[in-house]
């Protein structure tokens, strides 16, 4: 029987992208220096692999990722660890790229997901096409989900996100609208039609397996236990470079009221329990750090500043 994977590592291998979307939640944003992970980052996330369950997905992602100068050679060696593996793009690269990508990795490419960030694309038609010889290169095992970020929606960019659509349909491609996460609140676009309304649930002192069964890895080596807990003193499990580097042995109370990271929740991370004692004790070491974190993150915190004024 094949194994279905419930747990996942994502190594966000650069900050660097083709796009500048002022709404960027994927990574740590508009950042000066955007860089990418060093080889001695990658050397330790190649050993950190050799002491993980083969039942784990990992997903290379960025900024875009394939502007990493060892793009192909990362995908090929985790592919070479027997691991499946997910990619995300904006479609931004020539043809030949992607189909690099798919005779390198062939069934060990599990998902393929695209970003469409409207405003970003500067000719949509062209787009288009590129995007119906992608699903016709795509392995056929390989699931696509088409991502569609929504802010303001005018009719030129309604005609745009259906278009989108039917092409998803046509190729059995999934598809989401994502609303806009501005300084951890999600915005609605102005327009109910295009609104994916997900399930919110409750997850304060919830125990989640995230940091235990998943982790994300940053370009410079440092691992949250997901996306929204990346700024938290206490989510902090260490860096990949650590030799000694491990993930928690057990789930641990989440400290946010609700999951604003859908992976937990996908992959069914999150238990009833709850343990509110502990959830207390890391809200309150939250806290204590607040200061530390905001001038270890000033420039992210002035770019957020001036975000939230230009809104």
């Amino acid at each position: 029987m094949e194994v279905i994977a419930n747990k996942f590592i994502d190594f966000i291998i650069t900050q660097k992208c083709t796009y500048k979307c002022r709404y960027c939640s994927q990574s740590k944003g508009h950042v000066k220096n955007r860089s990418h992970a060093s080889k001695h980052v990658i050397s330790g996330f190649y050993r950190f692999l050799d002491n993980l369950d083969k039942d784990y997905e990992i997903t290379i992602t960025g900024g875009e990722a394939i502007l990493h100068p060892e793009f192909f050679n990362i995908i090929e060696t985790v592919k070479n660890k027997g691991f499946k593996i997910n990619l995300i793009t904006n479609l931004s690269f020539k043809l030949e790229q992607y189909q690099k990508i798919f005779d390198i990795l062939g069934d060990s490419l599990n998902r393929f997901d695209i970003s469409f960030h409207i405003d970003q694309i500067q000719n949509f038609n062209l787009m288009l096409e590129k995007l119906e010889e992608f699903m016709l290169l795509k392995h056929r095992i390989t699931k696509t989900t088409f991502f569609i970020p929504l802010d303001k929606i005018d009719a030129k960019k309604e005609l745009k996100i259906d278009k989108i659509v039917r092409m998803a349909k046509k190729y059995d491609a999934d598809f989401s609208f994502q609303k806009i996460r501005f300084l951890n609140t999600f915005k609605n676009p102005n327009n109910e039609k295009y609104i994916s309304h997900h399930q919110k649930r409750k997850t304060y002192a919830k125990l989640c397996f995230a940091g235990c069964e998943s982790a994300v890895i940053y370009e410079n080596g440092e691992v949250y236990r997901c996306y929204s807990s990346r700024f938290n003193y206490s989510n902090y499990l260490g860096n990949i470079i650590d030799s000694e580097f491990k993930l928690n042995s057990d789930a641990h109370a989440c400290t946010s009221s609700c999951c604003n990271c859908p992976k937990p929740q996908a992959y069914n991370q999150i238990c009833i329990e709850r343990d509110y004692i502990e959830a207390f004790g890391r809200t309150a070491k939250n806290i204590i750090n607040l200061p530390r974190l905001i001038i270890k993150n000033k420039q992210i915190v002035i770019t957020k500043i001036k975000q939230f004024f230009n809104f």
